[in-house]
C-alpha cells in the first residue's frame, strides 16, 4: 500500500488527467469550428460535428490515456508538474496523440477524416493542454492551504539533511501538504531519552498526522518511535536511505511470515520476461545471420586477402551469464599471431591492419556476435562480455562488478550507447560502465531494449572517439 505522502501527491493525478481530457475536448470542438472558417469552407457554419469526425476526439483521449499509463505511475506526472515541466509534458502528450492518430490512419485507412480538421486539432491541442494545466495549478495554489484534511508532516533528520528536507517540501503546499517542522538532530547525539523527549514535545506542539524518520535506526528503536508516534495519532514513515545507503530503488515485499526489503531488482528472473527477451533476440539475430552476415563475410574476406591473409573469424573466451565462459565470434581486424590478445586495442594500434580500423569504427567486426546471440550465449542487448583477466581486474576497482553477470552479455548495451566503449583508461571509466550495466540489469524492460537498439544505430555512425 502507498504511504500517506505518496497518496496525497499521486492522488491529484486523476484530476489533472480530467483537466487534460476537458482541454482535449475543447481543442477538438475549437478545431471543428475553426476548420469551417478556413478556406475553402467559409460558409454554413455548423456547431455540432458529424459522428464520423468524432473518432478524432476518441483518438485524442486514447493518446492521453496511453501517455498516462506509461508516465503517470508513482506520482511521476505530478512531480514533473511541480518541477515546472509543463511544456515537456504537453509536448509528450501531443506526440502520443499524433502517433495514435497516424497509427489509426495507417491501419484503418480512414481517408474520410478531414485533414484540415486533424491538423487544426493537433495545432490547438498544445495550447489547450498548457492553459488547462496552468489554470488548474493556479486554482490549487489559491486553495491549497485550505484543503482539508491537510497532511501535516513532522520530519526528523540530521543537520546535514535539514536544508534538503525543507527544500523538497517547499512546493508541496498547493497539494495540501504542510511541513510543520524539521527536527535537526546533531549527528553525535547519542542520548535516546533526550531525542525521544524532543520528539514527544514536537508531536504535542504540532499535532502532525505523519512522522518521517530520516535517521539510522534498528528494529527496537523503530518500535519505540512507532509507539510514541501512534500514541499521538501520528503515522510513521521510515526513510531507508540512512540505513541502506545509495542502493537505488528498494522494494518491500511480504511473504507470509517474512517482510523483505529488497535492495536489488532483477526483472529477468521472470520466465515471461526471459521468454520475451529471447524472442526479441531471435527475431533480430536470425535475419542478420541469414541475410546480412554472408555478404559481410565475403566483403571482410576480400579485405583480408588484400591486407592481412589469415582466418576470417577471431574467437576468444569471454565470461557470460553467471560467469560461465563461452567462445565469442568477431571478424578479425588485427594481424595474425601478434601475441598480445589480452591487451586492449587503442588508437593507432600497430596490430590493426589497413581496413581493420574502419571495421572497428563501424562495429562491423562485432556482427558475427549475432551467431552467439542465436546460439544463446549472448543477447542483443546486455553488458559487454570481457576476458576473465579483465573481469578480475575490473572487480578490484568496483565491488559491484559481479552484479553485471546476472544477465547474458550483449552485442550492445546501455553503457555503450552512453559513450562508455573502447579501451578502459582509469577506475572512473570502469565505475561508469558498471553503473550503467547494473542499471540495465535492474531496470530491464522490452521497451528499454528497443530504445538501446535504436540508439546503437545512431551511436555507431557517430564515429565515437574511443572506438578503435
Amino acid at each position: 500500500m502507498q504511504d500517506a505522502l505518496n497518496q496525497r501527491v499521486s492522488g491529484w493525478t486523476p484530476f489533472f488527467i480530467l483537466v487534460d481530457g476537458i482541454a482535449t475536448a475543447s481543442a477538438y470542438f475549437g478545431a471543428f469550428v475553426l476548420a469551417q472558417l478556413l478556406p475553402p469552407d467559409s460558409l454554413n457554419l455548423v456547431l455540432a460535428p458529424p459522428s464520423k469526425e468524432g473518432v478524432l476526439l476518441a483518438l485524442g483521449i486514447i493518446g492521453l490515456l496511453l501517455h498516462t499509463l506509461i508516465w503517470s505511475r508513482d506520482g511521476h506526472y505530478m512531480f514533473q508538474l511541480l518541477n515546472g515541466r509543463m511544456l515537456r509534458i504537453c509536448a509528450a502528450q501531443i506526440l502520443f496523440v499524433a502517433l495514435t492518430v497516424f497509427f489509426y490512419l495507417g491501419i484503418w485507412r480512414n481517408y474520410d477524416m478531414s485533414r484540415k480538421l486533424m491538423l487544426t486539432f493537433l495545432a490547438l491541442l498544445g495550447p489547450c493542454l498548457l492553459v488547462g494545466k496552468v489554470m488548474f495549478m493556479k486554482m490549487l495554489r489559491a486553495m491549497g492551504a485550505r484543503i482539508q484534511p491537510r497532511l501535516r508532516i513532522l520530519a526528523v533528520c540530521d543537520e546535514n539533511g535539514e536544508a534538503a528536507t525543507r527544500q523538497w517540501f517547499s512546493n508541496k503546499t498547493l497539494l495540501g501538504i504542510h511541513l510543520c517542522d524539521v527536527l535537526a538532530i546533531e549527528t553525535d547525539a547519542s542520548q535516546e531519552s533526550f531525542l525521544e523527549h524532543q520528539l514527544e514535545e514536537a508531536l504535542k506542539r504540532d499535532r502532525p498526522n505523519l512522522l518521517i524518520w530520516r535517521l539510522p535506526t534498528n528494529a527496537a528503536r523503530t518500535e519505540r518511535i512507532r509507539q510514541i508516534a501512534e500514541s499521538h495519532g501520528t503515522h510513521l514513515a521510515v526513510d531507508l536511505l540512512p540505513i541502506v545507503g545509495e542502493m537505488g530503488a528498494v522494494q518491500l515485499m511480504e511473504y507470509s511470515q517474512m517482510k523483505l526489503v529488497s535492495l536489488h531488482k532483477h526483472p529477468l528472473v521472470s520466465p515471461a520476461h526471459r521468454f520475451l527477451k529471447r524472442t526479441l533476440d531471435i527475431c533480430i539475430s536470425l535475419p542478420v545471420v541469414v541475410l546480412v552476415l554472408p555478404f559481410l563475410c565475403l566483403g571482410v574476406w576480400l579485405v583480408h586477402r588484400f591486407f592481412s591473409p589469415g582466418p576470417l573469424f577471431f574467437k576468444q573466451s569471454r565470461s557470460g551469464a553467471d560467469g560461465q565462459m563461452f567462445k565469442i565470434y568477431k571478424f578479425r581486424t588485427m594481424t595474425v599471431n601478434h601475441g598480445r590478445e589480452s591487451v586492449q586495442a587503442r588508437a593507432n594500434d600497430s596490430r590493426i591492419f589497413t581496413g581493420g580500423g574502419l571495421m572497428r569504427k563501424l562495429s562491423i567486426d562485432e556482427m558475427p556476435q549475432f551467431l552467439n546471440v542465436l546460439f544463446g550465449d549472448m543477447s542483443v542487448v546486455g553488458p559487454r562480455p570481457h576476458m576473465a583477466e579483465h573481469d578480475a581486474l575490473f572487480a578490484l576497482e568496483c565491488s559491484q562488478y559481479a552484479l553485471r553477470h546476472t544477465v547474458k552479455p550483449g552485442v550492445t548495451g546501455l553503457a555503450q550507447v552512453r559513450g562508455h566503449r573502447g579501451p578502459v583508461d582509469n577506475s572512473s571509466e570502469i565505475k561508469h560502465r558498471v553503473t550503467s550495466d547494473i542499471e540495465y540489469c535492474q531496470n530491464w524492460s522490452f521497451y528499454l531494449d528497443l530504445e538501446i537498439i535504436a540508439r546503437t544505430f545512431l551511436h555507431v555512425f557517430s564515429f565515437h572517439a574511443k572506438s578503435c
